[in-house]
């Protein structure tokens, strides 16, 4: 990597909307015309209120800005636009942060009468910055606490929230799983005063006719799974779903029940990382759900080595086993590293990211003494009856905290993945779209080829495409040199040629995840 100067505030200032009508962007190489749609991204866009001169403490306490890549041929056409939040409103009226965010504390409140107001209660963030969903023909983003919220596609503007209570739910994951016939599922946390549990939910598909608030109103619950001990409850934000099963993945970065308490008996204002420990003592600890019955299997099934994750990359069914696909971090240091502080000195472009692409396979038969799958993967069942999973690495170190794949192989047997390393430009994977094919192992590249910050790829499907890996990945590709370029990349999955590039004078933001849309507004 060349020398560069590391700051890299330029891209970590508060994010410039664009105008209503957008900003073609220009295009260098050739899209091609299949791709009809629209990307939407959501991430962290504000983090500084200059009148205050408050900043918040990490990357993920950003206010979400939405942005949206319109692709007609090879006109692009960028939107930028503030998720109008109860947070980001209460945020700017203070000049600080007001709820409770992942590494920021909260401030007190300033009431009409010019009185600060501050509740012992946490109040939970509806800032949705972490995830964009489709579902039932509308767009929703999320932060995976307690709240989604819809976004029009037309104007980027802010729509309904919808609060999780109404499900008898305190959080839900940001990655609810939509299955073929259009339901969807989610993971969620109830903590009630006799313990905590995790429950599955399933709200049915919508109907072009019907109203979307009375669909909700016929969500079930499909299993509810109570938590091994009450005083510590682990952080789900993802979970697995194949033709028959869910899997759920209990890990050791976990929510304190005692500290929590005490916290807020003191009522002093904290973070929700505050809340939390890394308790690497307990190992990962994987659960089974029949998809039908929601019956939980008893057996208790275990890593042999503690863990940490954010996203589940796949998971299905092969034969008598269940493949189970993360990318683990051996803990949560890449929390500490992406503090905002971090980020703009950029002690992240010398440093490499710890995750691994990693397989696990479970047998679903509770008495197989040794199950090994083809990657290497390795299940024993012990004297107590324990399952011990062995995973197989899949990638080298060097991924952050998530790979994707085709969407159309969700919960199905797949060959291809796809991951960068995001903020860390270092090792393996920095700078670059590595392609994994997890049958024979080979990895392919492409190269940014400069000082440049790759983010996560969003893989579009060709329509008529017969192999797994024939699509494009598209990803935003920021340049940590104040003068350099940003732009947007499309790449061509099964050669991992670049295609095209996108470039904006108001560049697109860095971003968590996206999804691609095909014309249908």
């Amino acid at each position: 990597m060349s020398e560069i100067n590391f700051d890299l505030t330029h891209l970590f200032e508060n994010q410039q909307e664009t105008s209503d009508s957008g900003e073609i962007g220009t295009v260098k190489g050739n899209i091609p015309e299949w791709i009809q749609g629209t990307i939407f991204t959501t991430g962290p866009g504000k983090f500084h209120f200059p009148e205050t001169k408050f900043s918040v403490n990490h990357y993920f306490d950003g206010y979400a800005i939405i942005c949206k890549l319109e692709i007609s041929g090879n006109k692009v056409t960028l939107w930028k636009k503030y998720e109008q939040s109860d947070a980001l409103k209460k945020a700017t009226a203070a000049g600080k942060t007001v709820l409770t965010e992942f590494y920021t504390p909260p401030s007190p409140e300033v009431t009409p009468s010019g009185l600060s107001r501050f509740s012992i209660i946490p109040k939970i963030s509806d800032n949705g910055h972490v995830n964009v969903f489709f579902f039932a023909n509308r767009i929703y983003t999320t932060n995976g606490m307690l709240h989604f919220r819809e976004i029009i596609p037309s104007d980027l503007s802010t729509g309904v929230k919808y609060d999780c209570n109404a499900f008898g739910l305190t959080g839900v994951t940001p990655h609810p799983l939509i299955d073929s016939d259009g339901t969807m599922y989610n993971l969620g946390t109830a903590v009630t005063a006799t313990g905590s549990k995790q429950v599955i939910i399933k709200i049915p598909p919508v109907h072009p006719t019907e109203n979307f608030d009375i669909a909700l109103q016929k969500f079930e619950t499909v299993s509810t799974i109570p938590t091994s001990n009450f005083l510590y409850f682990s952080i789900a934000h993802s979970f697995g779903m194949s033709d028959n099963h869910f899997v759920l993945i209990d890990q050791p970065f976990v929510i304190n029940m005692r500290k929590t308490l005490r916290l807020m008996i003191t009522g002093s204002p904290v973070a929700t990382i505050d809340y939390t420990d890394w308790r690497p003592e307990e190992l990962n600890q994987f659960v089974t759900i029949d998809k039908n019955s929601g019956q939980v299997r008893k057996q208790k099934i275990i890593s042999l080595e503690p863990f940490f994750y954010f996203n589940m990359v796949n998971c299905y069914q092969e034969n008598d086993h269940l493949i189970v696909d993360v990318v683990a971090c051996p803990d949560i240091s890449e929390f500490q590293k992406t503090l905002l502080k971090n980020i703009i000195a950029g002690n992240c472009c010398i440093e490499e990211a710890s995750g691994i692409l990693k397989r696990f396979v479970i047998p679903l038969n509770e008495n197989a003494e040794v199950l090994r799958d083809t990657s290497g993967a390795t299940a024993e069942l012990g004297v107590d009856g324990t399952v011990t999973l062995i995973a197989a690495s899949m990638s080298k170190k060097g991924l952050y905290l998530n790979a994707i794949i085709n969407p159309k192989f969700k919960g199905k047997k797949y060959q291809f993945a796809f991951g960068t390393s995001v903020f860390f430009m270092n090792g393996q994977y920095g700078r670059r779209i590595t392609k994994f094919d997890l049958l024979t192992g080979n990895e392919s590249s492409w190269n940014s080829g400069g000082d440049y910050m790759v983010g996560e790829p969003i893989f579009i499907p060709n329509p008529n495409g017969i192999q797994e890996d024939d699509g494009v990945l598209v990803a935003g590709v920021f340049d940590v040199r104040k003068e350099g370029k940003s732009f947007v990349v499309f790449v061509c999955a099964i050669t991992m040629l670049e295609l095209a590039r996108a470039e904006f004078q108001n560049a697109m933001a860095v971003y968590y995840h996206g999804l691609f849309v095909p014309s249908l507004f």
